[in-house]
Formats: structure tokens, sequence, C-alpha cells
């Protein structure tokens, strides 16, 4: 049955030059990463006091679940994590970033004085006059999170099982209101039904406000390549739409968007257009790579595989067939084909080798193109049927490619057919 909700568009602030992109009416809410809160904190409150747009923090609790996935490409532990697992920790023996979190929280309370720091880190960390604040003579427009979320860490086993419980209701005594609860299910619990049984019955139930569910390193090729992928990521989805609370979801993209007749009520993604299944660990690091996404196709291809497809088509054609977002009419408006905005490059040297990478231009000007038409995507997935919206990306794709790149779509319908 299709959601009467529209599907809440959120989009994830992981970087300052993330904050030149948001904007009212692109999008629906902002959530902004902490750990990038702790780093610029007065720009980020200017940036969502200019756009007023509704935001939350997530408080990337998970980061300190293992040593590595605090540290950057060097090994060494990044400041901003340094800085917020500071006060994260305030009035514990917990020593952040120390070695795997579960193994350095002795008590239940411990955990509970974490869930708390982390619900007031939420609540204060934008309480504060920007510079620009303190030139106006108007009062500062008070930023205060629309939902707080629970800290929570990656379920891998029982024992985190048992940590995000304590997590969760710790968060909703100290909030003193409902809050939202991160399901963060591995590949491994994903696919075995008994543990994810057992990982959906741990779950909180009072006191919630909604589910934001996210399964790390699944990207969208695996989901639809692998059936088993796909049944459990459902079977996560109605486990949790059955107890009447809203379901969204942490790092999603067309395929989750096309979950929105299942039960996901939002969705958020992050500016990046390049799916590589948003693992836990710190990823990151070297040059960008020559892709872009075709949102005929809905996924991202080698620059020279768009150019070959997309350069040749004039204004209507490529409205039609390749992409009809309003950063591409636009550069038809102003005499520019947009490929040849988004596809340009430049060699840079990484080591003894050459490489290209997209200049700064087209890495912002994708941002926008990306941005806008996963905006697009979301707008008709709210207007009609998962189905009839893949039947007609599936001509689409055809017109572009021919039958190479409409299997996926097919696949997606059958999986939806079957759930």
């Amino acid at each position: 049955m299709m959601s009467r909700a529209p599907l809440h568009h959120v989009v994830r602030v992981r970087t300052s030059d993330d904050l030149e992109f948001l904007r009212a009416g692109i999008m629906d809410e902002v959530l902004i990463n902490a750990n990038q809160l702790e780093n610029s904190p007065e720009s980020t409150a200017a940036a969502l006091r200019r756009t007023a747009l509704p935001f939350s923090v997530d408080p990337m609790l998970y980061r300190f679940q293992k040593p590595g996935w605090w540290r950057n490409h060097k090994g060494e532990t990044k400041r901003n994590y340094a800085r917020l697992g500071k006060l994260y920790v305030e009035g514990t023996s917990i020593e952040l970033p120390a070695g795997p979190l579960v193994d350095v929280v002795p008590t239940d309370q411990e955990w509970r004085v974490l869930a708390c720091n982390a619900i007031s880190y939420q609540r204060s960390r934008l309480d504060m006059p920007t510079q620009l604040d303190l030139l106006s003579n108007e009062l500062p427009h008070e930023l205060h999170p629309v939902r707080l979320n629970a800290p929570a860490l990656v379920s891998d086993s029982e024992a985190e099982d048992r940590a995000n419980r304590l997590l969760a209701e710790a968060s909703v005594d100290a909030a003193q209101e409902p809050v939202a609860v991160s399901v963060i299910v591995p590949l491994q619990r994903l696919v075995d039904p008994r543990q994810l049984d057992r990982l959906l019955g741990s779950l909180l139930r009072d006191g919630v406000s909604s589910y934001f569910v996210w399964t790390p390193g699944v990207t969208e090729e695996r989901l639809l390549a692998d059936h088993t992928v796909f049944a459990g990521l459902l079977k996560l989805i109605s486990g949790l739409v059955e107890r009447g609370i809203p379901v969204g979801h942490l790092h999603g993209g067309y395929v989750i968007a096309a979950l929105h007749d299942a039960g996901i009520a939002a969705l958020v993604h992050h500016f990046g257009w390049v799916d590589r299944g948003e693992p836990a660990q710190q990823s990151g690091g070297g040059p960008r790579s020559c892709q872009t996404y075709v949102p005929s196709v809905r996924h991202c291809l080698r620059f020279d595989r768009a150019y070959q497809l997309g350069r040749s088509l004039d204004a209507a054609d490529y409205a039609e067939r390749y992409c009809g977002c309003a950063f591409c009419a636009g550069a038809f408006a102003n005499g520019q084909h947009p490929l040849d905005l988004l596809l340009e490059q430049r060699t840079v040297t990484v080591g003894a080798s050459e490489r290209h990478t997209p200049t700064a231009r087209a890495v912002a000007l994708n941002t926008w193109h990306h941005l806008l038409s996963r905006r697009k995507e979301i707008e008709a997935f709210n207007a009609y049927t998962a189905v009839e919206v893949i039947d007609r990306d599936i001509r689409r794709a055809a017109a572009l490619t021919g039958d190479r790149d409409t299997g996926r779509f097919s696949r997606l319908a059958d999986e939806l057919r079957v759930g």
C-alpha cells in the first residue's frame, strides 16, 4: 500500500563545503554530523540561520566504536573527534578515543551518562551567536533541533544491541520527549533472519518518535544483485513499520526512495553522488574520480561514457532522455551545454602516476545537479507509485542507452512486487 505521507527529504552536512548548498525548497530538512558541527559551529549556525531550514544533529557515536573509525588516512585521531569525544564522556571514567567502545564503558550508568551528554550536545551546541549576529541590531534566530537523536552503535552483536537499548532509554529520559532511534545493521545480520529478529526484539518502542535504518557498506548495486540482501532490508523495514512509528533511512538513494510504498517515510542523503554504500568507518582521501550522476539511468557513469551518451543531444532531447533538472535547463538557456560544465576535468599527480579528477567548478556543479535530480526523484515517488515511476524510468533509460541500463530497474520492480 502506498504511504499517504510525503517522503521527507533530508540532506546530511558532513563538511563546511556542504553549507553553501543548503536551500529551502530543494530539501525539507538538514542533518548535521556532530563532528562537522564540532569542527565549524559558527559557520554551521550562520548557514542554518540564513536558510531557516529545520535541522537535527547526528551524534555520530558509532565512530568511536572501533579505533580505525575515528582516525584519518594517516592513522591519526582527527581533532574534531577528539573534542567531540571529550564532551561526550564528561562526568564519566570513559576515555575516548581509547579502544573499542563496548570495552571502555565499564557500567550501565556510564552508558546513560554518555547518552545524556549526547542529548545535551544536540540541544546546546548551536545555542550561540555568530560574529554576524554580534554585528547586527536584530536578535539572532534561535536554533533548536526539530528532533533529538539517540546515540547508537553499529549492531554487530547482542552486546551492541544491549548498549543501544541503554542509550535509547537514557536518551528518552534525558530529553523528556520522544527521540529518534538509529538502527544500524551490518550485512551479516541483515541476511540472517534469526539475528535480525533478535536485533528487532531488542529495540526500544516507548518514547521513540522515529526509527532511522542504515546498512553500512550495502550499495544499491548490492541490493539489486542479491535477493537475500534486499529481502533482509524489507524485513527490517516492515518489522519497524508494523510498530506504527515512522521509519527513515540514514543513507539512501533512488532504490531506498522506491521503498516509500513499503513504508519508508524519510530519506537522508549526503551531497556526494557516487554510491559507495556509506561504510561505517572513516573513508576518503585522494582525488575524486571522474564520475557524474546520470538521472535517466539513476546511477553514476564515467565522464567519457556520459559525454558519449549526452553531449550530442539538444536541449529538448537532453531534457527528455538525459536530465531535466534546473541546472541543466539553465545551462542550455545560457547558451552552454551542461555536460561541458559537469564533465570538466584536470590532471593531478598521485605518487608516481597521473590521473584525471573533476575541477573545483565541476565538483560544485555536479553537487547541484545531483541534489536537484534527487529532489525530482523524491517528488516523483511522492506523486506516483513506485512501479509507475520505475516503468517510466525503464522507458527513459532505454531511450538513452538501449537495454544496457534497464535491467537494474526491472530487478527493482521485481523485488518490490515480491515484497
